[in-house]
């Protein structure tokens, strides 16, 4: 993280969205199209993704090996359940719906994929720096994420949706739903350890939607600390949410 390696893949990141939004919008494309490139792009960042971690791993007895997907790449994350998302706003007959779950897309897309390729938590978990260029994972990470930095950021400019107040405050349910339950999630697939029948510690979290632990690799140690964390985090949130609808509200109100 903050290498040289990062910031050239930043640079590489950059010049594709201004590209890619220059195309789509000189093209008028409309959202169905842009939507099916996404679903294409989700299926084969998913494979790679997958093909690229899976682990064989030994049973207890050391008699069989089996696959095995560490539990940081299941698609619980923020930006990956954009994917299920981006397949229901494609297919839906639902109207309504679509424009809800477009509405959660827009901040979410834009702000989560410019966190993730802000602070690359693959340098962390997945492969080393030096890998920034030779590892598959490595495109799979930079090129999904800017693929829902451009799609966001489409849906917001596309005319496609009609903004207004209710679809800020849709997003505030979504974005805060989300993150409660990945309350549950993140203990669901905790890895914790009992002695004598009581829980003594826990040696891996997944740490989906940030909830548990910051990504700065800052140490919370007490339960205040984590309540603080987490008022922070969702303060933050709601003021970056906030933020990215302000410019959509007020073009609204000026052309009314």
């Amino acid at each position: 993280m903050f290498t040289w390696r990062h910031f050239l893949w930043l640079g590489i990141c950059l010049v594709l969205s201004i590209i890619g939004l220059h195309i789509m919008k000189k093209r008028n494309l409309p959202i169905s199209k842009a939507l099916t490139s996404a679903c294409i792009a989700a299926i084969l960042s998913e494979i790679i993704k997958v093909f690229s971690t899976i682990e064989m791993v030994p049973s207890a007895d050391g008699s069989l090996i089996f696959p095995y997907l560490p539990m940081n790449h299941l698609p619980l994350h923020l930006c990956s359940i954009q994917i299920p998302l981006i397949f229901y706003a494609r297919f839906t007959d639902n109207e309504k719906g679509r424009e809800n779950v477009l509405s959660f897309m827009y901040p979410s897309c834009f702000l989560g994929g410019i966190m993730a390729l802000a602070m690359p938590s693959i340098f962390q978990t997945t492969i080393k720096v030096e890998q920034a260029f030779t590892h598959p994972m490595a495109y799979q990470f930079f090129l999904y994420h800017i693929m829902l930095v451009t799609l966001g950021l489409y849906i917001a400019i596309s005319g496609h949706i009609k903004w207004e107040r209710r679809h800020l405050v849709n997003t505030y349910l979504f974005t805060y739903t989300l993150s409660f339950l990945s309350l549950y999630t993140n203990s669901m697939f905790a890895s914790p350890v009992y002695e004598g029948g009581k829980l003594i510690s826990v040696e891996f979290w997944p740490n989906f939607f940030f909830t548990y632990n910051n990504p700065l690799g800052l140490k919370i140690t007490t339960e205040t600390g984590w309540r603080i964390y987490l008022l922070i985090i969702l303060a933050v949130s709601a003021l970056l949410i906030f933020l990215c609808f302000v410019p959509l509200l007020f073009k609204k109100k000026k052309n009314v």
